[in-house]
C-alpha cells in the first residue's frame, strides 16, 4: 500500500472523489469538510491518498482546527498515514472506531476517548404525533439558536460557558439548515442538518431546554429536519448519538433511523 499526501484539493478529489462518493453515508464528514474547503469557508490541511497496486483504496482528511478523519482509511493504513503525517500536530482524531484504535495506536501513547458514538441513517420516518408545529428558523432567531447551542454544547462537554461559546462558533462553519419546534407559538426545541453533499445530510445539534423535556420534543424536531432535509435534495439523513446516552439513541431509533456503524473520537490533551 502507498500513500499519497496531496496539497492542492481539485488534485485530490480528482485521485480519491470516486473512492469517496462511493460510501457517502460513512464518508460523510469527508464529503463536507472537502465541500465547505472549495467553498473557502475552511481551508483543508491534510489530504491523503491510499493506493494498493495503482487502485484508490482510502483516504484520510483534515480540515483547519478540526481532527483528523479517517473512516475512509483501511485500518492496516494507519502506520503509513502516521508516517505521512510524522512531525505535524495532531492531537484528536475521528471516524469509525477500527480505524480510530488503528490510527492511535500507531501515532503516540497516552490520550485518552472523548467520544463513543453510533452512526445511524433514516429507513422509514415515523412522524410522532406530538403537539405543535415546525417552523424553519430565520435570521431573527439566530440569537436563540446561539444560545441553545451554547448550552447544548456546555451540557455535552461538561464545558464552563466561556469554553462553550468558543466551541460553538467553531462548530457553526458548515452550511446547514435549522428548525424550531413551536408550542402554542413558542420555541421548545431546535434541531439542525448539514445541506446535502454526496446525497447525504447529517442531523445535529437537536436540542431541548431542560423545562421542556419529556414530552417528545426532540423526536418531533429531529423528524422535522430530517424532512427538511429531504425537501432539499438528500437522499440519506444521518445522525451520530453519544452510546452514553441511550435516552437519545432510544428516540432516535423510535423515529426510524438504524445503525450503520461505531465512531470513536480520541483526544490527545
Amino acid at each position: 500500500m502507498e500513500a499519497l499526501s496531496h496539497n492542492d484539493i481539485g488534485d485530490f478529489l480528482a485521485v480519491a472523489g470516486d473512492f469517496l462518493n462511493a460510501d457517502p453515508v460513512n464518508h460523510s464528514v469527508h464529503l463536507t469538510g472537502l465541500d465547505a474547503a472549495l467553498e473557502g469557508r475552511r481551508p483543508a490541511v491534510t489530504l491523503i491518498s491510499l493506493h494498493d497496486n495503482g487502485t484508490v483504496v482510502g483516504a484520510a482528511t483534515r480540515m483547519q482546527g478540526r481532527p483528523l478523519h479517517v473512516a475512509a482509511m483501511p485500518a492496516a493504513a494507519a502506520p503509513l498515514v502516521a508516517e505521512v503525517l510524522h512531525g505535524q500536530e495532531i492531537d484528536e482524531v475521528s471516524g469509525t472506531r477500527d480505524r480510530v484504535e488503528a490510527f492511535r495506536k500507531a501515532w503516540r501513547t497516552g490520550g485518552r476517548e472523548v467520544y463513543s458514538l453510533r452512526l445511524y441513517r433514516l429507513e422509514d420516518l415515523v412522524v410522532p404525533d406530538v403537539p405543535g408545529e415546525p417552523r424553519p428558523a430565520t435570521q431573527a432567531d439566530d440569537e436563540l439558536v446561539t444560545e441553545w447551542w451554547v448550552q447544548f454544547v456546555a451540557e455535552l462537554d461538561g464545558l464552563p460557558r466561556g469554553k462553550a461559546e468558543t466551541r460553538m462558533r467553531d462548530s457553526r462553519w458548515m452550511s446547514a439548515g435549522h428548525v424550531l419546534w413551536l408550542v402554542d407559538g413558542v420555541p421548545v426545541s431546535w434541531a439542525a442538518s448539514t445541506t446535502p453533499v454526496g446525497g447525504v445530510s447529517r442531523v445535529g445539534p437537536v436540542y431541548t431546554p431542560p423545562e421542556h423535556r419529556r414530552n417528545g420534543y426532540a423526536a418531533v424536531v429531529t423528524a422535522a429536519i430530517s424532512q427538511w432535509a429531504y425537501g432539499e435534495g438528500a437522499d440519506h439523513v444521518v445522525l451520530t448519538a453519544d452510546l452514553a446516552n441511550p435516552t437519545a439513541n432510544s428516540v432516535y431509533q423510535g423515529i426510524g433511523f438504524r445503525a450503520v456503524s461505531d465512531w470513536s473520537e480520541y483526544r490527545w490533551d
